[in-house]
């Protein structure tokens, strides 16, 4: 059984990932993303945590760009009380590299914020040892 599923656009791809060493989803995100990937992704990440139903997940989106703050009502309204029965805890965001999507993942982590523990990163290890050191 494969741990690793792939969402495709016509310009990104998103790779997410179960660890099992870590017991949580990592989500790889690359190329330039929209709205609709977002929910694509999210959708197939909430498919899978409902399965595995893993405390936490790392959302890698280091690599991108694009403007993809109109999801954050449909994560908010839509996705967030589904997520919420599946046991997530900790929510991890490594954040692009030239920062264009500070302020869309800060909006998401205030919205968020009352389900999980959501918490901002500029670099990977920084959020990998941060997500170790949960419960």
């Amino acid at each position: 059984m494969t741990n690793i599923w792939a969402v495709n656009s016509e310009h990104s791809y998103t790779k997410v990932e179960y660890v099992a060493e870590h017991d949580w989803f990592y989500i790889k995100w690359s190329g330039h993303i929209n709205p609709d990937d977002v929910v694509k992704t999210a959708e197939t990440y909430l498919t899978l945590q409902r399965e595995r139903r893993c405390p936490k997940v790392l959302n890698d989106k280091s690599e991108v760009t694009g403007d993809w703050e109109e999801a954050n009502d449909w994560l908010e309204y839509e996705w967030l009380p589904q997520v919420k029965e599946t046991g997530l805890q900790y929510f991890a965001m490594v954040l692009a590299r030239d920062l264009h999507d500070l302020g869309p993942a800060q909006d998401l982590q205030r919205r968020l914020s009352s389900s999980c523990v959501i918490e901002l990163f500029r670099e990977l290890s920084a959020a990998q040892q941060w997500l170790d050191s949960r419960p």
